[in-house]
């Protein structure tokens, strides 16, 4: 049964409501005015001519620009800012009076449009301005912006009527194109046109009847439903398609949809990292030989990969890959894939995030030993990597915007708390107008408490983590039943109640393919923090405080440590919370996880790690000692 983004507002408090408003002063508030791709109104006064020089070319410009705005949009409306909105519904109004007759909106003059060459980006920009476009409507519901989507799908469907993908692509613009089915798939539901859903099933046949030149094979239908072939596309690619079958088997009802997603779960299995991120060092895969990519670049070229802590992922990946669990919850309506999500979110998204809000690094890994351009310009920090490519900037922006805005869920007439995070929500209830504030630190503290105000009346349920050994709830009300990991309430809340709910996890190893072990404890992984040096390389023009930086570890700096087991438990493990008070990823705040190590020199510390996000450098991985001889005597 489905669950349904609630319609309720929210506002974010706490740490989080640090996050964004750092964000805000960070990256996603400012990279229109620090890169000019995403300052650039292409979608707007400013469209373009087709243009290659090298692997670029002119689309790459429309898909910064659209995921920058579409991360803009949500952000101003999760915060409730009304500068941020003021601007969001600039950008609109831009993009809608430079929506031509025909309905077309894109980024290319007249005379440019709809050209089918090796490098394709028309529907693949199309596809961000949509994205952009059905977030500013979701939130506001304008007419307008409903109606310029009719035209511009409209416009798409009558202009795209060849096979977009016979000739083979060159550089991902044409794999990317798929990517309109993510809006489409919206536009159906929206308006119930049948049209739209023949045309996102049309799409999808083509790009699994043609082999591609650039890496993008993986969700094939020849290629994902072969149990005999790993993935080993490039990393945004297959984990933004691997949505798609979903969202056909939602349109269509049919299981050869469902069966593909199904199949493609299986393989991203085999390639996440402990802190949930695809591996994507570029390409999930890797190289087997230094070959040049020929026509038909799965032969030889690339073979399946293990996702080793010290391999990387993409920012952009992280992004995908959370946008698939919300979109699978919604539409299987199983809260499992929230579990997914935080962990992805809590570790992978916030260990390539500076908690300043304005760097991110390109590409992220566990074990961080070294981030800086040095070892490889996707390493360092930076408000735009744009000296190798200004893509997993503007979608790292997306990701607690829209994170947050699952924070509550409904399911037929029941609100479910999917996510816990600290805010208040304001819905309606019968009629009635309700308030629900959640205080909590969560996921740094297992706990919450929700206090309900207003005369109305509810139906109310929690989801219950998978890690959760024990909880407990504390309430004056009724009982309570308890299904697939979602706690009911027998009775409906009412205003005046208070809510608490703890959950007790336990430390648990968890074992990376490379035989060594990292740490959990609830929905957070758990880090050696290695002291660093920052250094700054390049300074932005424009707003104060921007700067690529590199972070090396500072002089004498020792991070070979080896856990001590009894039975594959940590010894003396001890979770411990910072009496500090402010943002728990900052220096000195947050959780500390305490472990019994052996140093290099084979003597017993207390080895204390800080949640991965937390940290820029950094050991997750350790290898393990059992002292069954009692040789330390550690209890």
């Amino acid at each position: 049964m489905k669950v349904e983004r609630a319609n309720g507002k929210i506002t974010p408090k706490g740490w989080l409501k640090e996050l964004l408003k750092r964000d805000a002063k960070g990256i996603t508030g400012n990279l229109d005015k620090l890169c000019a791709d995403a300052g650039s109104d292409i979608f707007g006064p400013e469209k373009v001519v087709h243009k290659e020089k090298d692997y670029w070319s002119s689309w790459w410009t429309g898909e910064t620009r659209g995921n920058w705005m579409e991360a803009f949009i949500r952000l101003s409306f999760v915060t409730g800012d009304d500068e941020l909105i003021a601007r969001s519904r600039e950008m609109v109004d831009s993009m809608l009076s430079h929506q031509d007759k025909d309905g077309y909106l894109g980024i290319y003059v007249p005379n440019e449009r709809y050209k089918i060459t090796k490098r394709f980006g028309e529907l693949w920009t199309q596809s961000r301005a949509m994205r952009s476009l059905l977030c500013y409507y979701d939130y506001t519901g304008e007419e307008r912006v409903l109606s310029a989507l009719i035209r511009m799908a409209d416009n798409i469907l009558d202009n795209v009527k060849s096979s977009v993908f016979e000739i083979p692509d060159e550089d991902g613009s044409k794999g990317h194109s798929l990517m309109i089915i993510d809006g489409l798939a919206r536009m159906f539901d929206l308006t119930g046109n049948q049209k739209y859903c023949d045309f996102c099933e049309w799409m999808y046949a083509d790009y699994c009847a043609h082999a591609s030149q650039f890496i993008q094979d993986d969700l094939r239908t020849g290629n994902v439903l072969d149990p005999s072939i790993p993935f080993v596309g490039h990393g945004p690619h297959t984990c933004e398609m691997l949505r798609l079958p979903l969202l056909l088997h939602e349109m269509t009802g049919k299981e050869e949809y469902l069966l593909a997603f199904r199949c493609g779960e299986q393989k991203l299995k085999k390639n996440l990292a402990l802190s949930g991120s695809c591996k994507s060092d570029e390409f999930i895969g890797t190289y087997q030989s230094e070959l040049v990519m020929e026509s038909n670049s799965r032969t030889g070229a690339f073979g399946g990969c293990v996702p080793m802590p010290s391999t990387a992922y993409e920012y952009c990946t992280t992004t995908e890959l959370a946008i698939d669990y919300l979109e699978a919850e919604r539409i299987f309506g199983d809260l499992s894939y929230a579990d997914k999500l935080e962990w992805l979110v809590y570790n992978s998204a916030l260990a390539s995030k500076h908690p300043s809000g304005k760097m991110i690094q390109y590409l992220g890994a566990d074990n961080m030993y070294d981030a800086s351009h040095a070892v490889n310009p996707r390493f360092d920090y930076s408000p735009t990597h744009d000296d190798a490519a200004v893509c997993c900037a503007p979608n790292a922006c997306k990701v607690f915007p829209a994170f947050t805005e699952f924070a509550f869920v409904e399911r037929e007439d029941t609100l479910i708390a999917n996510l816990y995070l600290p805010l208040n929500y304001e819905f309606e209830a019968n009629g009635e107008k309700m308030n629900i504030e959640v205080k909590t630190e969560y996921p740094f503290k297992l706990s919450a408490t929700f206090n309900v105000r207003g005369k109305g009346s509810f139906k109310f349920a929690l989801r219950i983590p998978a890690y959760a050994k024990r909880f407990e709830v504390k309430c004056k009300r009724g009982g309570y039943t308890i299904k697939d990991n979602l706690l009911s309430f027998d009775e409906a809340v009412k205003g005046g109640e208070s809510i608490t709910v703890e959950f007790f996890p336990e430390v648990e190893m968890l074992r990376a393919p490379d035989g060594t072990f990292a740490l959990g404890y609830g929905t957070l992984l758990f880090s050696k923090e290695i002291a660093a040096v920052c250094r700054k390389h390049r300074k932005y023009e424009g707003p104060n405080g921007f700067f690529d930086c590199d972070f090396i570890p500072k002089e004498h700096e020792d991070w070979n440590d080896t856990l001590l087991v009894c039975g594959y438990s940590p010894v003396s493990a001890k979770i411990e919370y910072s009496e500090k008070e402010g943002y728990p990823l900052d220096e000195g705040n947050g959780p500390v996880l305490t472990v019994k190590a052996l140093d290099r020199y084979a003597y017993p510390v207390d080895l204390k790690l800080r949640p991965i996000g937390a940290t820029t450098l950094r050991r997750t991985t350790f290898p393990i000692f059992e002292d069954k001889e009692n040789i330390y005597k550690i209890k």
